[in-house]
């Protein structure tokens, strides 16, 4: 029960991580405050432009309100435009933090490597999908902290200037968008969910392409065709449904965020004999009560479409969540393997016989889907950095001079000192080829 509760606790720290590394940040805090500089100033320019109209009316000394005006109209594209620096360095930054963190948490998780579900997942997350994704939500927080903050601090300045039932209307509407938004975001969530999974689907379907093209296997080829067709059309059709779903949301908030106001305004307008400087206030501001009202629009549609940009990047954590539990390995092989001429019964004691040798070569056969592979895998968990593992499939391994590959064969170990350029960083070498070779070199660590 213990272990269950410790467990739990980690996983909840570790989903705290998550969140916190895209948020928890220094770029972000500068981000934040410029653009409240920004909005604070672009909502201070209504005032003091009624303000110049007013004095200039009764005859008083407009021009330090008309100047105030002018530079509340000129200083906002500084701060904007630096926010916009500073958004980027926020992008990058988490996302180096994303990149980072996913590949430390796969670091050594050889159970997963045989997952190929998993490693087309992850792949395609850390190649291609997880900055476009962070950059898409991050870039719509800046927007969405932008709305609000205009919505907010322009509605205060006009509440000042405009008498405050109009106030009111404001305040009806923004209760009435929040509703339908409650009602929306699930949905929306959901559809928003399954559009970026089927764009997984899709990307890693297009992602065979090579293989499937260049070798001129028609079989093949036209299979891979079909895949990406199928694939295709349901992340299209799924993406035009959410489409039509947060539009037809987006028109139903227009309806709510407009109606209210522009009817209590023209209410008060139309009214028995109206004061001069209501109407004269309301003229001044009219522009502006349109924009605000289209900021609240622009505001609850930006909400309503927080739900759809959370799904995005949760199925970015999902894929890191994978990893975090282990798969255990089997006891012993499938079928029927040798190991220098010995029989395999169990992996535990095959691990034993190659972790008490000094040194020595170990040449393990089998028929394909035997175990030989797992066999492997079992053993450089054990091992950990005492040893290196080369799949057969290592194109992508990453070495110090590129271009170099893996040494196989009887050759003397020099080869290794030579396509490493230093010391040997390992005492035990797993490589699977045409056949598996296990070569300890000095003794193993204390771990075996």
């Amino acid at each position: 029960m213990r272990l269950h509760k410790e467990s739990m606790q980690d996983e909840t720290q570790r989903k705290r991580q998550q969140w916190s590394d895209i948020f928890v940040q220094s770029s972000a805090a500068w981000t934040l405050l410029l653009v409240m500089a920004h909005q604070g100033i672009v909502a201070a320019s209504s005032l003091f432009l009624t303000r110049t109209i007013e004095t200039f009316q009764i005859g008083g000394a407009y021009r330090p309100y008309l100047l105030l005006y002018v530079v509340t109209m000129l200083v906002p594209y500084l701060p904007g435009c630096v926010s916009q620096v500073t958004l980027q360095q926020w992008i990058n930054q988490a996302h180096r933090r994303f990149a980072s963190r996913l590949a430390s948490t796969a670091y050594g998780r050889v159970d997963k490597y045989h997952d190929s579900a998993l490693r087309e997942t992850v792949e395609s997350v850390l190649s291609r999908n997880s900055f476009l994704a962070i950059k898409d939500y991050l870039t719509f927080i800046h927007a969405f902290m932008g709305f609000a903050l205009n919505s907010a601090l322009s509605m205060l300045v006009l509440s000042a200037l405009l008498p405050g039932h109009l106030a009111g209307g404001y305040l009806a509407s923004l209760a009435l968008s929040l509703v339908l938004i409650l009602i929306l975001r699930r949905t929306i969530r959901r559809h928003s969910a399954k559009a970026e999974n089927d764009f997984i689907r899709y990307s890693e379907s297009l992602h065979r392409g090579w293989d499937n093209s260049t070798l001129g296997n028609r079989y093949n080829f036209e299979f891979w065709q079909l895949r990406c067709e199928r694939d295709a059309t349901q992340y299209y059709r799924q993406s035009n449904h959410l489409q039509w779903l947060k539009q037809g949301g987006n028109l139903l908030l227009a309806m709510i965020a407009l109606l209210p106001t522009v009817y209590l305004m023209l209410a008060a307008i139309a009214g028995a004999d109206p004061a001069p400087a209501l109407v004269a206030a309301i003229i001044v501001n009219l522009t502006r009560v349109f924009h605000i009202l289209g900021s609240l629009s622009a505001l609850v549609y930006q909400m309503l479409d927080l739900s759809a940009m959370n799904a995005r990047l949760r199925v970015l954590f999902d894929a890191e969540r994978s990893l975090w539990k282990r798969s255990p390995f089997p006891d012993c092989p499938s079928g029927s393997i040798t190991m220098n001429g010995a029989q395999v019964t169990d992996y535990r004691s095959a691990a034993t016989t190659v972790c008490a040798c000094d040194r020595g070569r170990f040449t393990v056969c089998g028929d394909n889907g035997a175990g030989k592979s797992t066999l492997l895998s079992t053993l450089k968990q054990r091992l950990g950095d005492d040893a290196i593992l080369i799949p057969a499939q290592h194109g992508k391994l990453e070495w110090q001079h590129p271009g170099a590959s893996c040494p196989r064969g009887k050759g003397p170990w020099r080869r290794w000192r030579k396509l490493l350029r230093r010391p040997l960083p390992a005492t035990c070498y797993l490589t699977n080829g045409t056949r598996i070779s296990i070569a300890a070199i000095g003794r193993p660590s204390a771990n075996c």
